[in-house]
């Protein structure tokens, strides 16, 4: 068990059954024992024993698994910008993730307008009804699916480097300060990446625990007056270790 978790949460994803050259040169990462020193096999290489769910290769052909692993690294970008950005959002507005779209409604977005500590300026003028919400929602669903359309292909690339399936396409678009420009330290960060990918997934699970554990309410924790965030939690802890923590929640 122990060999099948150290393979779960740092090891390098490589596929070794023939699939097409676009995904295995782009997406295959590897890294020598240097590199990578704890023990466990790869999870995405030879009889996939060592995983935590037996049998997960069944019926599986190498295109799928590629696909899973495409998958594996676009969740963990979004899980380590989703951690990052909610617990910097809470530092700079004190307003918890759960709670930062009552900020942006239909009815109201306009508190939006000047949350930041120390603000001066507003986003808007004062009085013009922006921000509004429906701009917000144009601005999104334009900018997010231009970056999917462009991923996917259901649009042409942008730009050269950028091809279809390419989750590191590097290049001065990409990688502006040249840091993949040594293949070795490349494998290195596409490791390293996955690794704080994988842990920022469990970070994210540990997020929404926190906000249904310690919520005061009975209500979602979004609708309950007082339900602290992930950042105010560790505020606590912090100021007073014994008597601020799980069992507090869970013991009583």
């Amino acid at each position: 068990m122990a060999s099948a978790m150290s393979s779960f949460m740092g090891t390098r994803p490589v596929v070794t059954a023939q699939r097409p050259a676009r995904v295995s040169s782009r997406m295959v990462t590897r890294a020598g024992s240097d590199t990578y020193p704890e023990i466990g096999k790869n999870p995405y290489e030879g009889d996939f024993s060592d995983l935590p769910w037996p049998g997960w290769a069944e019926g599986k052909s190498a295109d799928e698994i590629a696909k899973w692993q495409e998958r594996e690294l676009i969740h963990a970008r979004w899980a380590m910008m989703g951690c990052a950005g909610a617990w910097g959002a809470e530092v700079g507005t004190g307003v918890p993730w759960f709670k930062a779209g009552l900020l942006c409604t239909p009815e109201d977005c306009t508190k939006m307008n000047s949350i930041f500590p120390g603000q001066v300026l507003g986003l808007a003028p004062e009085g013009s009804g922006f921000p509004n919400f429906y701009a917000v929602l144009a601005v999104e669903v334009v900018a997010i699916g231009l970056a999917e359309a462009y991923r996917t292909g259901l649009i042409e690339p942008a730009y050269p480097e950028l091809e279809v399936g390419d989750l590191h396409p590097g290049g001065e678009h990409f990688d502006p300060l040249g840091l993949g420009a040594d293949p070795s330290k490349l494998e290195e960060y596409k490791l390293k990446e996955l690794k704080n990918g994988r842990l920022a997934m469990a970070g994210w699970l540990g997020y929404l625990a926190q906000a249904f554990v310690t919520n005061p309410g009975s209500d979602l924790p979004s609708y309950s007056e007082g339900a602290p965030g992930p950042y105010a939690n560790w505020q606590a802890h912090v100021a007073d270790p014994f008597g601020d923590n799980l069992w507090k929640y869970i013991g009583n």
